[in-house]
């Protein structure tokens, strides 16, 4: 008897472990999201720094990149702009843009190398902490601060002060100083500040940078927006709009200059809430089983009393066991997340989500564990000891089965959830899918390879050489047409209608080799220069502008617009079609190469002797060139997508797994209160069968209803995330009986496991028992 006793003693203490161990997994993870996302550009003086933007007139959009003429006359605007700053970084560069000295003495690319043009006001504009070097050194063009991480990883064995590099201008750069490390979510990096210079703050023509502002404190931010707001800079540069640093981390969704994209204020409020429900849930699961436990520990509880405990001892015995439950899970929780900070599901998060580097996120999932087991410990605890110990003793025994219907309802609600994340998790991944399949782009991006590194160099006597490769279809120069979103802006000014539109340079096979489709006029011929392809969206925008007309090409030449192709996406989906210009010419060089290849083609033959003549054409190194299948470079648009469908398929799963300690803790409870029913219902002629379905017809019921309350919030969640996108799939029916017939077999399953043994047993030892 003792061994059974035992035994049911510690099955309801390893569920609470298993459910809050997967609780606070979730919640650590979750929460170092949502930590990252709110603490973003937190820093000191943060609260004065602002990004400035420009109302682009074509799509009526704001746009980040300045001329940097225009960032004086922004500073000038306002005696209450106590400093202003360009900026335009590049994160994590792989190609190696900047060559530093190895240990020879020879120049070497720094890849992984985050670094930033800029100038000097950028100390004020970020609050720098120089830890050497002056302000006043780091003035002149090639001047540079590097961050003290960068100094350790770039010059382990050498002073970095002096130090100098290449930088993809080719001029060398000197390193004045060493900057204090900022955290990794910042705008601004750890890495090298490069000074641009003042020689060119007066051309109309540099390049367009992003501009920070700090007001001085205390200033009136409404005035300062008020000015702002009525100043025309010139270059197209007016009606501007002032945004708070940390805010713009949620408001820029993709930076089509940067790469970047910024942070979702709404999914960090459900990541939360999901968060948050994954505790709450768990802790129902834990006073769920203790309150079920209390008719089989009832007696033992009232004996100690009879032997002189006291209701405090006794509490607080069994708070000081939910306190070893619940910190048990809580370490496995971490456990959980220090395991997940090593693998792929890590790579989609925005913050690294190792515990030594999420403390706040530890401190307060270390508070709601204490708050948890005072809960957890101390309903039960004070329930299970106010009977009178006589009462008791003389076979009275509380709750019974009746405790059965909180437990049904937290079982409900926990499939409620999961049927959202699931859903939702399909949803999430049929959208994704759709962005990036290849009927839907408008080209044809099947088995393309693309291949660039840094520079520009006359390519065109390789393409032959690659044509030839066993395997290769057909070669073009230049980027994807994805990349067109980034690339250069122009104006058209027909009579009173305005019209900006992005125009790129391609070379003559390009539009064939994509596979664009040509709705009017012709497709450029083979060394042809100075035409142009435009799109239906610029057709429409400017109906004059048709074949015959010419536009500028940017280097003073006009160009002839030969031809209209239909509309394909430049952008990503959660954009529309906007106007587009093609200009094609076979004189101009590009960085990179559009390889497509045979189905079966040896891609890794191809990719080798691809390179190999590419480094010889541009004597560089064969690691220097990156290489990656298209499709690949085009679902890092979708990134964020990707994250969240990640997150919210890992939430189903794990949301599932509480559910099944659910049914587990729930039907090992209802067995044992339910031995004496099975048993007569045995003895009466009922088969091992009938009881399986008896007991499974409940969960059916629970399932079923569970489904009715989920499937219409799940509609609407679904329907209200891919609002966002111009372009989206539908929300087939299939994915919601998916959903339903994987948890109603999954959970059939269990049941059926966990209670074959109660309805198999001899129903005299059930009665005797009883």
């Amino acid at each position: 008897m003792s061994a059974i006793r035992i035994k049911w003693k510690w099955i309801p203490a390893v569920m609470n472990v298993i459910g809050l161990g997967i609780a606070f997994c979730v919640f650590l993870v979750l929460m170092s999201q949502v930590w990252w996302d709110f603490t973003y550009d937190r820093f000191k003086g943060g609260k004065d720094v602002y990004i400035v933007e420009y109302l682009r007139e074509f799509d009526g959009k704001y746009a980040p990149m300045i001329l940097r003429p225009t960032i004086q006359k922004i500073l000038d605007s306002s005696v209450d702009i106590e400093a202003a700053c360009d900026y335009f970084e590049m994160r994590n560069d792989e190609i190696g843009f900047i060559q530093i000295k190895n240990g020879n003495g020879e120049y070497e690319p720094a890849r992984g190398l985050s670094h930033a043009r800029t100038e000097t006001s950028v100390l004020d504009v970020f609050n720098i902490s120089l830890l050497r070097g002056r302000r006043e050194d780091f003035s002149l063009k090639g001047d540079a601060l590097i961050s003290e991480s960068a100094a350790r990883r770039y010059f382990p064995d050498r002073d970095p002060m002096g130090e100098t590099f290449i930088f993809e201008w080719g001029k060398e750069c000197r390193i004045v100083g060493v900057y204090k490390d900022r955290k990794e979510n910042e705008t601004m990096i750890s890495g090298i500040l490069i000074h641009e210079g003042e020689e060119d703050l007066d051309l109309p023509n540099s390049s367009p940078h992003v501009c920070y502002v700090k007001l001085a404190h205390g200033a009136d931010g409404k005035a300062v927006k008020e000015n702002l707001k009525n100043l025309d800079a010139g270059y197209g540069h007016k009606n501007f709009r002032l945004s708070k640093l940390h805010s713009y981390w949620f408001m820029r969704g993709d930076d089509i200059f940067a790469r970047k994209t910024g942070g979702n204020k709404t999914l960090c409020l459900i990541l939360l809430s999901i968060a948050l429900l994954f505790i709450a849930i768990a802790t129902f699961n834990y006073v769920n089983f203790a309150m079920a436990a209390i008719p089989f520990s009832i007696k033992d509880i009232n004996t100690r009393k009879v032997y002189g405990a006291s209701r405090g001892s006794l509490v607080t015995g069994q708070l000081l066991q939910a306190l070893g439950i619940v910190g048990t899970a809580f370490l496995i929780g971490v456990l959980a997340m220090h395991t997940l900070s090593g693998t792929s599901w890590a790579a989609f998060l925005s913050g690294n989500i190792d515990p030594g580097k999420n403390i706040p996120t530890l401190l307060i999932g270390g508070a709601i564990a204490l708050v948890t087991s005072s809960i957890s410990g101390l309903i039960p605890a004070l329930y299970s000891t106010s009977f009178q110990p006589a009462l008791v003793l003389k076979g009275f025994s509380p709750m019974g089965a009746k405790g059965g219907g909180l437990r049904t309802a937290t079982l409900t609600v926990q499939y409620v959830l999961s049927f959202i994340f699931i859903i939702s998790a399909l949803c999430l991944q049929r959208q994704t899918a759709f962005m990036i399949r290849n009927d839907a782009m408008g080209f044809d991006h099947d088995y393309v390879l693309k291949m660039s590194s840094h520079g520009y160099t006359d390519v065109k006597d390789v393409e032959e050489r690659l044509r030839n490769i066993p395997g290769v279809v057909d070669v073009t120069r230049g980027d994807s047409p994805m990349e067109a979103g980034t690339s250069s802006m122009s104006e058209i000014r027909d009579n009173d209608n305005i019209v900006q539109y992005s125009f790129r340079s391609v070379p003559p096979e390009y539009p064939g080799f994509f596979k664009l489709t040509l709705l009017d006029g012709r497709l450029p011929l083979p060394g042809e220069n100075n035409v142009v392809l435009v799109n239906e969206s610029f057709l429409e925008a400017l109906p004059s502008y048709g074949i015959g007309k010419t536009l500028w090409t940017g280097t003073g030449e006009s160009a002839l617009i030969i031809g209209i192709l239909k509309d394909f996406h430049a952008r990503p989906f959660r954009h529309d079609y906007s106007p587009l210009a093609l200009f094609v010419a076979d004189k101009w060089n590009f960085a990179s190469f559009m390889i497509r290849v045979r189905p079966d083609a040896d891609v890794k033959g191809v990719l080798e002797e691809a390179r190999k003549y590419y480094s010889e054409m541009k004597n560089l190194d064969e690691e220097e060139i990156e290489t990656c299948f298209l499709d690949r470079d085009i679902e890092k648009l979708y990134e964020g997508e990707r994250r969240q469908t990640a997150l919210i398929g890992l939430s189903s799963i794990l949301s599932m797994l509480i559910a099944l300690v659910g049914i587990l803790g729930l039907v090992w409870f209802d067995t044992r209160f339910m031995r004496r029913e099975i048993a007569l219902r045995k003895v009466n002629g009922a088969t091992s069968g009938e009881i399986l379905s008896m007991i499974n017809r409940k969960y059916i019921i629970i399932v079923g209803v569970s489904f009715v309350i989920a499937a219409p919030l799940a509609y609407a969640i679904c329907g209200r995330w891919m609002s966002q996108f111009a372009f989206r799939t539908d929300i087939p029916a299939w994915i919601f009986l998916v959903s339903l017939f994987a948890v109603l077999a999954l959970t059939l399953g269990v049941v059926t496991l966990q209670s074959s043994h109660a309805a198999s047993a001899n129903p005299s030892d059930s009665l005797k028992n009883e």
